[in-house]
């Protein structure tokens, strides 16, 4: 844990707890952060809590989940309640969200600059590609415009180079170590945010390759090697990974297009976001994906069949850069 400077500004950091997309890129630019000498308190929800506490000063809070019905208004009060009094017994010049609304009303109420960022602001600062969806895009565009209310500066987090409307747009901050070639030996690496149903499971532990499967809990498939949660295995394991079938988070999709790894991307019919992810990877040529239900036998030998897509060429900046600069402008008093 990298100590801050002496009298340098603080920041309120806070990381949406659904997954744990959100924590690896706050890792990523609180690292930053902390290596420019700032101060840095995090306040993680769940899934996040784990991956950054062993990296800088962490406090759980409870993050506001998709259908969380009428529930939602009581906890975003509550929760806005408990950031307003963080910053009033631990004050900050600075606040940061990745995901989470609370932390950017708090600030607003304190009259404290906020930066917004995340994955979700690509469809409320960038142009719709047109052969994308133009419903699913609305509603998330909205959904990100909503969870950002009153954020002075958004850095969108993207895999694919999109038209900028507003804001900003990065790439992300990513963990490449240096890589293990590729071999036909190496396993298929999965992972599943919200678990995966037990013929999915099945039908990859039948296949005739190692298949290493990250998730909390060991399902005892037959042919498949459960390893629990660890970034530091999750990255070994992926160096040398001769593809990824996963659900279709940005991160992880981010990480293979970087390192030109094979990705099926899989998500429920429902999810907007991840719908869009998997057009955008589709539409770019860098990878396939469906609807989880979709996935057949074909298409799952045909993917293990395709060779790797050469990552894009675009020389974004990444997102620690983006925020360490936008977090400079704002303590300067930029507008």
């Amino acid at each position: 844990m990298l100590p801050a400077s002496p009298g340098m500004p603080r920041i309120h950091y806070y990381v949406h707890g659904r997954g744990r997309g959100h924590a690896t890129r706050a890792r990523a630019v609180i690292t930053r952060l902390l290596h420019a000498g700032f101060d840095v308190l995090a306040f993680a929800g769940r899934d996040a809590l784990p991956l950054l506490r062993d990296h800088v000063p962490a406090r759980p809070v409870r993050s506001l989940l998709p259908g969380s019905g009428p529930a939602a208004l009581p906890l975003l009060a509550s929760r806005v309640r408990e950031a307003t009094h963080a910053l009033r017994s631990d004050p900050a010049a600075l606040v940061i969200s990745d995901g989470d609304l609370p932390g950017v009303l708090a600030a607003r109420a304190r009259r404290l600059p906020v930066i917004a960022v995340g994955h979700g602001l690509v469809f409320y600062c960038c142009a719709r590609p047109p052969a994308l969806p133009a419903d699913r895009w609305r509603r998330e565009a909205l959904k990100a415009g909503l969870s950002t209310l009153g954020a002075h500066r958004r850095v969108a987090v993207g895999f694919v180079p999109l038209p900028v409307r507003r804001g900003r747009l990065a790439r992300p901050a990513l963990e490449l170590r240096p890589a293990t070639s590729r071999t036909p030996d190496g396993p298929l690496l999965c992972y599943f945010r919200d678990g995966a149903p037990r013929a999915l499971l099945e039908r990859l532990g039948a296949l005739d390759l190692p298949v290493i499967l990250f998730a909390p809990r060991d399902p005892a498939v037959p042919g498949i090697t459960h390893e629990p949660p660890s970034r530091a295995r999750f990255l070994e394991v992926q160096r040398r990974a001769r593809a990824v079938v996963a659900t279709a988070g940005s991160q992880l999709m981010s990480e293979c297009v970087a390192r030109g790894t094979p990705l099926l991307a899989l998500h429920d019919p429902g999810d907007d976001e991840q719908a869009l992810n998997v057009a955008m990877l589709r539409h770019a040529g860098l990878g396939d994906g469906c609807p989880l239900p979709q996935l057949d036998d074909d298409r799952l030998r045909r993917f293990l069949r395709r060779p790797p897509a050469p990552p894009p060429a675009w020389s974004a900046p990444d997102v620690a850069t983006v925020v360490l600069e936008e977090a400079r402008d704002l303590l300067r008093g930029r507008p």
